[in-house]
C-alpha cells in the first residue's frame, strides 16, 4: 500500500476512532486501525468487538492495499506532522514508513488478516432520520445512562422508532430521561433497541455536522450511516425497565423558574452538601422556594428564591448533581418542577419547547 493524503484530512478520520479501540491491550490487534487504500480513497477501521467504525478521505493511491497501526500512535504522529501532505508506504514485514516534508517516521504495524471483520450496512436499507434530531435526543437523555457496567441493561438508552417520530430514553434507577421528538419517517414496524452507552457516546461525536443518519438492524448489530462514515454496535438482548408509567406520572404542586438563576443557586447551595450523597433541600412555600444543604463535617448552606408558587408547603431533597444535569441540557429560559408530596418522584420538563417532548424523573432523597 501507499498513499498521499492531506494532513488535516487524515488526522480528523484519526481523531473519529480514538474513542473506538481497546485501550486495555488485551488482544494487540484491538489498539490498531485498519488502513485499507483503493479507488481514490482511504478507508479507516476500528473496534473493540462490541463497537466499531469505518471512515476514510480522499487519498492518492499509487499502490492499493493495506495495514495495521497503532491507532493512538499514528494519530498523535499525524498529528505533530508540518501542514503539507503525508506520503503513507508499506514495507516488507508488517512496518509502514510515513513521510511529511523533511519528517519520516517508520512505524511498527500487524498483518491485515489479524484484524477482525466489522458488520456492514445493506446498501438502500434503513431508516433515514435527520441527524440534528438524534444529536438533540441524545444530549437530552445521555446524561442519565448509568455508568456501572454490571447493570448492562441501563448501561445504554432505548431507541424507539415509528412513523411519528423518534424516542430516547435513559435512566439509571435513580432518574429517567424521556425525549420524544415528532417527524415522520419512512419505517415499516416500530423499532425498539437498546444502544450501548458507548455507541451512544460515539454517535453523537460522529453526528457533528451531518445533515441526515441512516439507521438499519444487521443480523445482531446496530448499524448508524452518516456522511460515508458507519458506526456499528452489538445488540444489547436486554429487557430495558418499562418507562411508560413513570413518564405519565404527575403533581399537584407546580413551580416554574428561571433555568440559569435555579442552576446557579443550587450549585452554591450544594457546596455544603454532603460529598457522597449530594443531596439537597428544596422547601417550597408561598412565593418562594428555599434551597438547603447540610454536612456534619462542612456545615450549612440555606437561599431563597423568589417563585411564583400558591400551593401547600412542601419539602423534598434531591440529588443536586441530577438536577445541574437536567438544567444544563434543557435549552429553555423557563423550567418546571412538578411534585406530589415528599416521598414522590418530581417530574422536570423545560419550559416552552415546541418540537421535543422533554420529561425528567428524579427519585427523592433524605436529607
Amino acid at each position: 500500500m501507499e498513499i498521499i493524503v492531506r494532513k488535516n484530512e487524515i488526522v480528523k478520520e484519526l481523531q473519529l476512532v480514538q474513542g473506538i479501540v481497546e485501550r486495555k491491550n488485551s488482544i494487540p490487534i484491538l489498539s490498531n486501525v485498519l488502513a485499507e487504500a483503493r479507488g481514490g480513497e482511504v478507508k479507516i477501521s476500528a473496534t473493540d468487538l462490541d463497537v466499531s467504525l469505518r471512515c476514510g478521505c480522499a487519498a492518492q493511491v499509487v499502490k492499493e492495499g493495506a495495514i495495521t497501526l497503532g491507532a493512538k500512535k499514528l494519530y498523535e504522529i499525524a498529528r505533530s506532522l508540518p501542514e503539507s501532505d503525508v506520503h503513507i508506504k508499506v514495507l516488507p514485514d508488517s512496518w509502514a514508513q510515513v513521510e511529511c516534508e523533511r519528517v519520516v517516521f517508520k512505524v511498527a504495524g500487524l498483518p491485515r488478516e489479524d484484524f477482525p471483520s466489522l458488520p456492514e450496512g445493506k446498501a438502500g436499507r434503513g431508516v433515514a432520520i435527520d441527524a440534528a434530531v438524534i444529536r438533540e435526543l441524545i444530549a437530552r437523555t445521555a446524561f442519565a445512562m448509568t455508568a456501572e457496567d454490571a447493570r448492562y441493561y441501563l448501561a445504554g438508552a432505548l431507541l424507539l422508532l415509528d412513523r411519528e417520530g423518534v424516542t430516547m430514553v435513559a435512566t439509571d434507577g435513580h432518574r429517567l430521561s424521556y425525549a420524544q421528538r415528532t417527524v415522520a419517517l419512512k419505517t415499516g414496524e416500530p423499532q425498539r433497541v437498546l444502544v450501548p452507552r458507548k455507541a451512544i457516546h460515539e454517535l453523537g461525536r460522529l453526528l457533528e455536522g451531518e445533515e441526515t443518519v441512516t439507521f438499519q438492524q444487521v443480523d445482531s448489530h446496530l448499524v448508524f450511516v452518516a456522511g460515508g462514515r458507519s458506526l456499528a454496535s452489538k445488540m444489547v438482548e436486554a429487557q430495558f425497565p418499562a418507562f411508560e408509567k413513570v413518564i405519565t406520572v404527575s403533581g399537584d404542586k407546580t413551580i416554574t423558574m428561571n433555568r440559569e438563576i435555579l442552576a446557579t443557586a443550587i450549585r452554591r447551595v450544594s457546596l455544603l452538601s454532603s460529598e457522597r450523597s449530594r443531596a439537597i433541600r428544596l422547601s417550597l412555600s408561598m412565593g418562594q422556594v428555599e434551597l438547603g444543604a447540610s454536612s456534619p463535617e462542612l456545615g450549612e448552606a440555606r437561599e431563597t428564591l423568589a417563585a411564583d408558587y400558591q400551593g401547600e408547603p412542601v419539602e423534598i431533597g434531591f440529588n443536586a448533581q441530577y438536577l445541574i444535569d437536567f438544567l444544563a441540557v434543557a435549552g429553555t429560559e423557563q423550567v418546571s418542577i412538578e411534585l406530589k408530596d415528599g416521598e414522590s418522584q418530581g417530574i422536570l420538563r423545560p419550559q416552552g419547547l415546541t418540537e421535543t417532548d422533554h420529561r425528567y424523573i428524579v427519585m427523592p432523597m433524605r436529607f
